[in-house]
């Protein structure tokens, strides 16, 4: 009876931080760079069902099969998939096509994003609001006035010079990419500058949120919870039962 309600229970926190996870990718939907979250859940302890057959004084176990005591959760895995592109007409807008992450300086801090929503700070300098400075190759991107051309590879030209190129980096593996906010990113791996890259100016990268494909996970989600927890209520009534029916034995 007891293995009942631990089953259900883990079920009820699993599926609550299902809908945990896809109500804050719904939030984010329309957040420039988000990366959507996608829950991964694992066995927690099996234990394995026999058969047990008496041979005269002896008796024989047959496995039959392994069951699962708890199912929980053991990670979020972030989707890096391309997100929708939206032209906005300003000038401080970028887009990634393809791979790769501006790099923002945060309080000497690096932090990777895709979120392309610029602006000028009022010492000239390009930076992501909130965060910090975006860096080119050389630094922090100084431009001065939002008065700029800018070309596909990142450079950007002010009074027919360039002044620097947008640095885009790259990870060999996304799997050790920490979230440190809504579409931020750090790593302790040192990443690869990217050589050929496309941005496009005047355009950002909004999240890969498929807000179908949420609402149907969060509905499923919200049935498989009130499922466990009427069967839970079940269970509590059928134990208080039987211990009220053992105790008027004599």
């Amino acid at each position: 009876m007891s293995r009942g309600f631990y089953a259900l229970t883990s079920g009820m926190l699993t599926q609550q931080r299902k809908i945990d996870i896809s109500s804050n990718n719904i939030a984010n939907m329309n957040t420039a760079g988000y990366k959507k979250e996608q829950a991964v859940t694992t066995n927690f302890g099996n234990l394995l069902i026999s058969k047990y057959k008496q041979k005269g004084i002896y008796e024989e176990a047959t496995p039959i099969n392994n069951v699962s005591i708890i199912r929980a959760m053991e990670d979020n895995n972030t989707i890096h998939s391309q997100g929708t592109l939206e032209e906005t007409g300003l000038a401080t807008d970028f887009a990634i096509i393809g791979p790769g992450f501006f790099s923002i300086d945060n309080n000497g801090e690096t932090v990777y994003t895709r979120d392309g929503s610029f602006n000028i700070d009022l010492e000239g300098y390009l930076t992501l609001n909130g965060v910090g400075r975006v860096q080119g190759e050389y630094g922090d991107i100084y431009v001065g006035t939002d008065k700029f051309d800018f070309n596909e590879d990142g450079s950007i030209v002010v009074d027919d010079e360039e002044v620097d190129r947008i640095a885009l980096y790259d990870f060999f593996d996304y799997n050790n990419l920490e979230k440190s906010g809504e579409g931020m990113f750090t790593s302790g791996e040192v990443p690869d500058l990217l050589e050929y890259s496309k941005i496009l100016n005047k355009t950002i990268e909004r999240s890969n949120v498929n807000v179908t494909e949420e609402m149907t996970g969060l509905i499923s989600s919200q049935r498989a919870l009130q499922t466990a927890s009427q069967a839970l209520k079940i269970y509590d009534m059928v134990q208080d039962k039987a211990v009220s029916e053992i105790g008027k034995i004599n």
